[in-house]
């Protein structure tokens, strides 16, 4: 992915979803974006930093990763979840499928997508 493309991807959600930043550690490396403050709806505690990882875009979708302090109401995170060290951080993954297809590929709708999860109360 070219510097182009970095910045497109990495302003179209910061459009959506608020302040983001370009947070790889090497050009050479897949993009890695920080948003700040993605909105989660109730009972998630919100709002709440994501960090996406463009691996082999647009064939893929992004790899998303939520902040560890993202609870639901009963105090309990994502459930089919795991922390994973990235950029010296811990980050929450979690499992949730969806269907993606490299034509028409947009990371504001993989974020929408991945965002829906939370639509579920654990």
């Amino acid at each position: 992915m070219n510097a182009d493309e970095r910045e497109t991807i990495v302003a179209a959600l910061a459009v959506a979803f608020g302040p983001a930043e370009d947070v790889s550690p090497a050009p050479d490396q897949p993009l890695h974006v920080l948003v700040h403050a993605a909105e989660l709806p109730g009972p998630w505690t919100s709002p709440a930093r994501a960090l996406l990882r463009f691996t082999d875009w647009p064939k893929t979708r992004p790899e998303f990763f939520i902040d560890r302090s993202v609870v639901n109401a009963a105090g309990d995170p994502p459930r089919s979840s795991s922390e994973q060290a990235i950029l010296g951080g811990s980050w929450r993954q979690f499992s949730f499928g969806f269907p993606w297809a490299e034509d028409g590929a947009d990371p504001v709708r993989a974020v929408q997508l991945w965002l829906t999860r939370f639509s579920e109360p654990t």
